[in-house]
């Protein structure tokens, strides 16, 4: 986990991330691993608006701006 992480929130439309750490509530943090979103994971931010738009490889992947607040990442 590294210190200069930031929410995803923070991140501009293009922008890739990686993901370092996900500060949710267990139960969703399983969630989204199941989806593709994990540490490590390498995504690109589609929107960065009411929602978060994510691009995970062939996929895109909406986000509550609140959920997103909750994710963690560092510039890839």
């Amino acid at each position: 986990m590294r210190s200069d992480a930031a929410p995803l929130t923070c991140f501009q439309k293009g922008q890739y991330v990686q993901i370092e750490w996900l500060a949710l509530e267990e139960e969703h943090a399983q969630r989204l691993r199941e989806l593709g979103v994990r540490e490590g994971c390498r995504v690109c931010v589609m929107l960065n608006a009411d929602k978060c738009i994510l691009g995970l490889g062939a996929c895109r992947l909406a986000l509550q701006r609140e959920v997103a607040m909750r994710l963690f990442a560092v510039p890839a």
